[in-house]
Parts: structure tokens; sequence; C-alpha cells
């Protein structure tokens, strides 16, 4: 394990050990002479610390326009902090880590001189499949998120912002409040991260569109089968009727305001119905890929006349290369991938060429998971860094998604937030005891590193080449369909290894703790995936309904466990809304056991 200096995440790019200790007061504050926000961006780091502002201090920090990194230097006479305005509160997170690492009131001498290789590091938790956290559980997150040196946090909303008139799309998803977000937009920009504003305004739309009130917008209103759901439903907004983007104007009037930010995600990914439906015709005319085009800027002109700047996914137009050129300069490309050898240097590169701005997005491995998938996150987020350095990204967002219902826990996501700003800060700093390391950095965590690691691990005994998720949980997800074809080459005895798998890792996370309870949730659910799989397996893939009846017993029970551990756990740092549907999808597996 990891000790003294080494412990320091990011890993300042230059660090020298020197002799000696700074020795802390044993009793009474610290003296600080400190700009405020640093004072108070230290004090939510670590709470309780005792300080005083002084005219001269202990610690000093001062404010130089113009430099373009910081330096701390810790000596037996004091701890002295010279940043610019832009790395400031970065610095009160390495200071924080300092005074932690500090036993017995002994701060180690060292030398820092820091900077983050990207300019921008940020951070996207998906608020609309289904879980949508507490406030409590949000401001936590920021405070995590700023002490490892984020910059950036977006909260993917598709219908979980109370937009006032339409109240319909949102009444059961205990949405959040635009009072709510001015006190999270402010409570982040004490750490130093700035809340962007993030609605999907093209895709990812079916929450609205299978209402009847908006279901003439849809590009397809009889609907279309799609990822995100077992049943056919709209997905897409018609680019081509003008209601559209009435409705993308009313949203964007109602969500900006909110933040202090002028970012905005519009989304824009993932238009799977584009062209199949109403704008088939303009489609056919014009080519799918200049009729996409065409929206994407008049979303850009709603957005710029708003005083906003524009990011938007970039997987529809990479597929259309030649119009690349044609996009916006104003607006920023969101390059994304979330498998080991997306890419990224490819998509980069056409972006880089354009001269368009752009980040890369990789992700935490954790959705359709239930537990992550830990060696393909930290290769992607290595891949992702990779591209960023060599074709100039301005930035990396590190991606959360809940697809099918967010049946990971919070606590899954840890492993990833604290590789992404290892790497994003100091390439290839990721520690190499990513357990120490989050039980030394995530408050929360009470000892789970090792078990989150061992937990995000055991997917790899299914021996199974899935994609974008694990084998479990497209057994849960596939389990109305004759054949599961993203869980190829899954054995029974895989089966078996896997289930074996998940007790070694829970064995590892401390009993009496509300991580424990979360992962034994996500571990029912895997469980109950994993004997679906080795039932069906066992039986040549036959209809639920048509396994035999001790089987049915068998799986009807472990669903009716999984669902109720989901629902207990769920509410430790979630609100209610979402999870009925969340918990619902096993339930109604275990109906169709019944």
């Amino acid at each position: 394990m990891p000790t003294g200096l080494d412990l320091l995440v990011p890993r300042p790019r230059r660090l020298v050990p020197r002799e000696g200790h700074l020795l802390l007061p044993d009793d009474g504050p610290i003296s600080v002479a400190a700009p405020g926000p640093w004072v108070l961006a230290l004090e939510r780091f670590l709470p309780g610390l005792p300080l005083e502002r002084a005219d001269t201090g202990l610690v000093t920090v001062e404010v130089v326009p113009g430099l373009e990194h910081c330096t701390l230097e810790v000596t037996p006479a004091g701890l002295a902090v010279r940043a610019p305005e832009t790395l400031l509160l970065t610095t009160a997170a390495t200071v924080a880590q300092l005074f932690r690492l500090s036993e017995g009131g002994r701060m180690p001498c060292c030398s820092i001189e820091d900077a983050p290789a990207l300019r921008r590091r940020g951070y996207m938790l998906d608020v609309s499949r289904d879980r949508v956290p507490t406030m409590d559980e949000l401001r936590g997150l920021i405070d995590l998120l700023g002490s490892l040196k984020y910059d950036h946090l977006q909260l993917y909303v598709e219908h979980t912002f109370a937009y006032a008139g339409h109240e319909s799309v949102w009444a059961e998803a205990s949405p959040l409040t635009p009072a709510e977000v001015r006190e999270l937009d402010a409570w982040a920009a004490g750490v130093g991260v700035e809340l962007a504003a993030n609605q999907n305004c093209f895709g990812h739309m079916h929450r609205w569109l299978t209402l009847p009130r908006y279901a003439p917008l849809a590009e397809c209103p009889e609907g279309i089968e799609h990822a995100f759901s077992v049943a056919k439903e709209p997905f897409s907004l018609c680019p081509t009727d003008p209601g559209s983007l009435a409705l993308v104007e009313d949203l964007l009037d109602q969500l900006l305001p909110c933040h202090r930010s002028t970012t905005v995600n519009v989304g824009l990914d993932e238009t799977f119905d584009l062209g199949q439906g109403r704008s088939r015709e303009a489609c056919e005319e014009r080519g799918k890929g200049r009729v996409y085009l065409e929206y994407l800027h008049e979303v850009h002109n709603r957005v710029r006349q708003r005083g906003a700047r524009m990011q938007f996914w970039g997987d529809i137009i990479v597929q259309h290369p030649e119009l690349v050129p044609a996009l916006p300069r104003e607006a920023t490309a969101l390059e994304w991938g979330y498998e080991a050898g997306h890419p990224f240097q490819a998509h980069a590169g056409l972006f880089a060429e354009s001269g368009l701005p752009f980040w890369v997005v990789p992700g935490t491995s954790t959705w359709q998971s239930m537990l992550g998938r830990l060696d393909n996150m930290l290769a992607n987020v290595r891949e992702a860094m990779d591209a960023a350095l060599q074709h100039g990204a301005e930035g990396m967002l590190m991606t959360d998604w809940g697809d099918f219902g967010h049946w990971q826990p919070p606590c899954t996501a840890w492993p990833g937030i604290v590789a992404a700003a290892a790497e994003a800060w100091n390439p290839g700093s990721i520690p190499e005891d990513l357990a120490a390391a989050i039980d030394w950095l995530v408050p929360a965590s009470q000892g789970s590193g090792a078990g989150l690691v061992a937990l995000g691990l055991a997917h790899r005994s299914l021996a199974c080449s899935s994609i974008n998720g694990t084998a479990a949980f497209f057994h849960l997800r596939y389990a109305h369909a004759a054949s599961v074809e993203r869980a190829p080459g899954l054995t029974t005895a895989a089966c078996a290894a896997h289930l074996e798998a998940l007790g070694q890792g829970l064995g590892q996370v401390p009993t009496s703790s509300p991580v424990r309870t979360e992962l034994e949730a996500a571990t029912e659910i895997a469980r109950f995936g994993t004997h679906l799989a080795a039932a069906r397996l066992e039986h040549e893939m036959a209809p639920l309904e048509s396994l035999p009846e001790p089987r049915r017993a068998s799986l009807r029970m472990d669903a009716v466990r999984a669902a109720t551990a989901h629902r207990h756990a769920w509410l430790i740092r979630s609100r209610p809304g979402g999870l009925r549907e969340s918990a619902g999808r096993l339930e109604a597996l275990a109906a169709r056991l019944g």
C-alpha cells in the first residue's frame, strides 16, 4: 500500500520530497493567510479542520495573475502556495490531502509544481434512467469531484428537471427543481466546479413523446424498437417539424438561467429513427447527414441567441465525416466511446483536423453491469487520454450512465471517478493500488475499496466478450428474446464461476455500512441474472414460461429477493421517483416466472 506523498491523487506533475516536517499545532486553530474562497474550499474538503484567517499564517496563499502553474512549498517554517486564479481552488484540494497524511501533526516537507494536462476535467452523471440522487448525495459528489480537481459537472437530463408547463413528463420522477439546481450550482462553484446545463434535444426524447401531448412532434409517432425499452415507442423529435425547435427553446429558456455556466450540452446523439418517419422525404432528398446537420445548426443558433456555448455528442456526425467542416466553429464536439479499443484516435483526429474544439468522453463502465467492468474502464480512460493529448482535446468528460434502470449503485462509479481524475491531470498516474486510493480519497468508502475492485472484476469469470455490459445483465435485459446475442459464448460453467466470484468480492466489503447494503443489492441482481442465464442455457434458451416449475420457482425467489434489495438500497442515496420503474423491470420478470 502506498504511503506518504505517494498517496496524493491526482499525482502532482512535479513533486520533490524534502527533509524534515512542518509541525502543526497540537491544539487551537491553524492560521491561514489566504483568499476567502480558498479557505472555504479547504473547509469543505476537510470538515472540522480548525482554521483561523490571519494577515500572516502557517499557511499562506498568493494569487499570481498570469502564472501558468501552481507551486506549493512545505518547509519547517510553513506551507506557501502560489497559483493563478484558474488553479486556486485545486491547490486547496492538494493542501487538504497534505493535511490528511500529516500523521501525528507532522506534514512532510516537499516542493510541488503543478498544472493539469487537460484544461477541462469533467464528470457527467445520468439522472434520467431512472435514478435521481438526493441533494445530500449530489453535494457529496460535488465535494468529491472538487477534491480530485475536476472542474466541470453535468447532470444528464431527458425528463428529470421540473419544467413549468410540462408537469406530466416529470410528475413521478422526483425531478430536480430550478431552486435545487441553483443551489447545486452555487455549491459546485465553492469548490471550483462548473455545473453546466445538460438537456437532450433530439434523440432520447421518448419520455416526452410517449405522451399524447408530445407525440405529434415525434419522428415516428408509432414508435420504433430501440435499446432503452422493451416495447416499441417513439424516440426522437422530428427535425423538420418547427414544433420540435419550439419545445427546445422552452427547455433552454427554463434550464439555462439556473446555471452560471454558459455551457450547455444539448445531446443530439443516437438518433436511431432519423429518416424512418416524418423526415424520410427530406432525408431522401438531401441526405440523412445533411438533415441532421441542419437541425444541429438550428439548435446551435438558439443556444447562441441565449448567450451560451453548445456541446453536442459526436457519434452521429462522425458517420458523415465530409460534413464535419460544416459544423459551427463555436460548438464543442464530445467524442464518446465506452469500450477498450474505441477509435478515439481516428475520431479525435477528424475533429482536430477540422479545427473544431472537442473533448474525449470515456465512461465508468458500470451501467448494464450492476457491479462494473473495471478492467475495461481503465483501458478506456487511458486510450481516451492518449487521443486527447495527441490531437489537442480541450478536456475529458468521464460519464456514468444508467441504462435500463440504473441497477448499479452510485458507489460502483468511485473507481472510475478516481482513475479519470488522475489520468486527466497527470497522464499515466492512475494509482496502482486503486482499492487503497478509493479508501483514502472517498470519505463514504468506509473500507470498501477492495470489494469494489474485486466486484468490478468479477465479470471476467463469465469468460464472455460482451460489449457495453455483462452477460448477467443482458440475460435480464433480453429475457424476452429467443437468444441473447450480446452474451456470446456464455456457458453454465462460467455462470458457476461468476457466482463464486460475486461471493468472494462481496466478502471483501465491510458489513454494517450503506456501501455494503448497496453492493449486496447489486450482487443479488447479478446473481439473478446469472442463475437465469444458466437455466436458459441448460434448457436450450427456452422461454421463461417454459422452464421446469422447480427452476421457475427458484428463479422467481431470486427475482423477488433482487427487487426487494434494490428497493431498499435505492433510497440510501436516491429519490423515490424512478424506483417503481427500475425495480418494476425485475418484478415483471418475477411475474413471468410465476
